[in-house]
């Protein structure tokens, strides 16, 4: 996984043994108790012991639909392995009974999912191990970092333009940066969102979908050190002069939700609203920190989205601009 210490915790779900990183609330769907999650990116992560397989069942929450959700699923160093909600095994195997490290994430979903209103995210209902072995909860030793933003930040259409599978919220700029930098990765972000545009999947403009992880359920509360935005690609059909406006009120409203973490904005890789952000950030330069992005050399999907290689450029790029900023010892652990 690249990501060299993490430390036990404790269990923050229905599961012993478990931790849930990012935006997971306890729900019932379909009668069933499970923990569920509208933000690709969010993880879940344990260490087992003394067992050579991992019981897990998730709830199919799109049964008929074309493109199925996608897990990723991270053992120890080995490569991922990807696999669709509706074809994950019953067993997890490990080839022997030593101690391993588990993470898995959400990884990939499709734009025509009603995450907002029909509970079409990610539910998983089981994670366990047989009598005889042990699971715990860890989670990165680092910082905490929320990222928030549009469909660049969740993940979407970085290996290929196919719903899903075309998807890597697990390699993207958010995890890759949280990873260099052994930090909780807190995902907010949703196709297509903006400050005033909504998403796809009935999802709203971002001051709402920040406290919320659906149309009725708020957000659970977390206490991020460091909060990264990266909005604006999709409101670029509204006033210049109005969008800087929102983004003023957005970072006041980040502020007050999150009010003991640092603050940073990231110019839109295309560069939308460079100009007023320039401008809030010499106005407002105690509110936030504005990381320039003009000189990356981005390579992208389709134009607009940053594929593998592009993502790990903005990774290197911005951890390089926040050990800069806050100073190395500030994100060692």
């Amino acid at each position: 996984m690249a990501q060299a210490k993490y430390v036990e915790t404790s269990a923050n779900g229905l599961f012993s043994g478990v931790y849930f990183m990012g935006r997971w609330v306890s729900k019932v769907i379909a009668n069933q108790n499970v923990m569920y999650t509208t933000n690709l990116g969010a993880a879940l992560l344990l260490m087992t012991k003394s067992t050579d397989h991992l019981n897990l069942k998730f709830l199919s929450t799109i049964p008929n639909a074309r493109f199925q959700p996608e897990i990723a699923i991270f053992i120890d160093d080995q490569s991922e392995l990807r696999l669709k909600v509706d074809e994950v095994p019953d067993e997890l195997q490990f080839e022997t009974k030593k101690p391993h490290l588990v993470r898995i994430t959400f990884a990939g979903n499709s734009d025509a999912d009603e995450v907002w209103l029909h509970q079409q995210g990610l539910a998983i209902n089981d994670i366990s191990v047989p009598t005889s072995g042990k699971i715990i909860a860890v989670k990165p030793a680092g910082k905490t970092i929320a990222f928030i933003g549009d469909s660049i930040t969740a993940g979407c259409w970085v290996k290929k333009r196919i719903p899903s599978s075309g998807y890597a919220a697990e390699q993207n700029y958010a995890a890759q940066t949280a990873r260099k930098l052994n930090a909780q990765d807190i995902r907010i972000a949703y196709s297509a969102a903006g400050l005033l545009r909504y998403g796809t999947g009935g999802v709203p403009a971002a001051p709402r979908f920040v406290k919320y992880i659906d149309f009725e359920t708020k957000a659970p509360q977390y206490k991020p050190d460091q909060v990264i935005i990266n909005i604006g690609t999709n409101d670029r059909r509204f006033d210049g002069n109005l969008v800087q406006e929102q983004f003023l009120n957005f970072f006041n409203e980040i502020h007050q939700l999150f009010p003991n973490a640092a603050l940073n904005a990231l110019i839109p890789f295309n560069q939308s609203f460079a100009t007023e952000l320039q401008e809030l950030a010499t106005r407002f330069s105690k509110l936030f920190f504005l990381i320039e992005t003009r000189d990356w050399p981005i390579t992208y999907t389709d134009g607009v989205h940053p594929d593998l290689h592009g993502s790990e450029v903005i990774a290197q790029r911005l951890t390089q601009v926040l050990i800069q900023h806050y100073g190395k010892p500030y994100f060692t652990v």
